[in-house]
C-alpha cells in the first residue's frame, strides 16, 4: 500500500509502507550485495563543484580520483570528511529512466496511491503532474527501473569501496523539489536510521545540475567525526520544510560547504554527517535519487 502524506506549505510526501515485494527477493543481485526492508521509520563558505573531469573547491581542490569509483584515496576522502563526490555515477539514460519512473508513479501509473489522480492524457506535461509533490519514498517496491538502478555495477564498486565487501540497501527515494520549494533543515540520516555500527551511507544523485540556486545539498565536512547523534527540535525557519532541525552542536553557518553536481553525477555521505538543503530560487527543478545503503 503506498500512503500519501499532506505536509506543510502543500507539498507532499508518497511513502510506501508496504512490506517487501516476493519480486525483489527473488531479482539476482551482485555478489556481497542485499538487500534490507526495514519500516518506515515514523558568511561565504566554500564552494564544491563537481565536474565530470574533478571536483573543485574556491579554497582549494578536491581532485576525483583517476579511477574515482574506488581505490584509496575515495574511501579516505570518505572517512575524513564524511563526504566523496563521484562524477558520472550513472549515463544520461540512466537520468532519463529515473525520470520517467518519477512521472509514472506521480501519474499513478505503478499502482494505485490513495490521494494521487490517475493522468494518462498527454497535455498534462511532467512538470505540471510532479510539480506538487517533494518526495516519494520506496519507490524500488513498485518500479522494477529502480530497483535495477540502486545495485546498478558503479554505485556497488563505489559502496563496497567505502563499507567492504557486503552491503544491503536501507531506503530509496526520489526528490522533485519544483521551483519555490523548500529545503530540508539540518540533520543527521542516522537520526531517522540508525545502524548497529555507525556504518549508514547516503547515495544522493543529480538528476537536475544541483546547485546552489536551486537547492543543492550543503555539508559541514568532518561533523561525522564525533559519533554524536545531535538532538532533534522543531522550527520556524520557512526556508525549510516540516521536518525537525539539530541542535546543540558546535557548528556555524560558515562551516558549510554546497555540493554542487552535474546531472548524474552523486555525492555518498556518511549517516553522522550533518548537512541540509535550501529553498529552490530557480525556474526549474532540483530532482534527485537518494538512496541508503549500511553493511551487511
Amino acid at each position: 500500500m503506498l500512503r500519501l502524506q499532506h505536509v506543510k506549505r502543500s507539498v507532499h510526501r508518497l511513502s510506501h509502507l508496504a512490506t517487501a515485494c516476493p519480486a525483489v527477493a527473488r531479482t539476482p543481485k551482485p555478489s556481497g550485495f542485499r538487500y534490507s526492508y526495514p519500516v518506515n521509520l515514523a558568511g561565504a563558505p566554500a564552494r564544491h563543484l563537481c565536474t565530470s573531469s574533478q571536483c573543485q573547491a574556491s579554497t582549494g581542490s578536491a581532485s576525483a580520483d583517476s579511477s574515482p569509483l574506488s581505490g584509496q584515496s575515495l574511501r579516505e576522502r570518505y572517512e575524513r570528511d564524511g563526504y566523496a563526490i563521484v562524477p558520472d555515477l550513472l549515463s544520461n539514460k540512466q537520468v532519463n529512466d529515473l525520470l520517467d519512473e518519477m512521472e509514472a508513479i506521480c501519474r499513478g501509473q505503478r499502482g494505485d496511491i490513495p490521494g494521487v489522480k490517475q493522468i494518462d492524457h498527454e497535455e498534462v506535461t511532467r512538470e505540471e503532474v510532479i510539480k506538487n509533490y517533494l518526495c516519494i519514498h520506496f519507490p524500488h517496491k513498485i518500479s522494477p527501473v529502480v530497483r535495477e538502478l540502486v545495485r546498478e555495477e558503479n554505485t556497488v564498486q563505489v559502496l563496497t569501496s567505502i563499507l567492504g565487501a557486503n552491503v544491503k540497501c536501507m531506503q530509496t527515494m526520489m526528490f522533485m523539489k519544483a521551483a519555490g520549494k523548500p529545503g530540508q533543515a539540518t540533520h543527521q540520516d542516522e537520526f531517522y536510521i540508525p545502524t548497529r555500527d555507525r556504518s549508514l551511507c547516503a547515495s544522493w544523485i543529480a538528476l537536475d545540475d544541483a546547485t546552489i540556486e536551486n537547492g543543492c545539498v550543503w555539508v559541514i565536512p568532518g561533523s561525522h567525526r564525533s559519533g554524536v547523534i545531535w538532538p532533534m527540535e522543531p522550527h520556524n525557519d520557512d526556508r525549510f520544510d516540516f521536518a525537525d532541525i539539530s541542535y546543540g552542536h558546535p557548528y556555524t553557518e560558515s562551516d558549510y560547504i554546497p555540493v554542487e553536481l552535474p546531472s548524474g553525477s552523486a555525492v555518498f555521505f556518511n549517516g553522522h554527517l550533518l548537512h541540509r538543503s535550501l529553498p529552490n530560487k530557480s525556474k526549474g527543478f532540483r530532482r534527485a535519487f537518494a538512496n541508503h545503503y549500511m553493511t551487511a
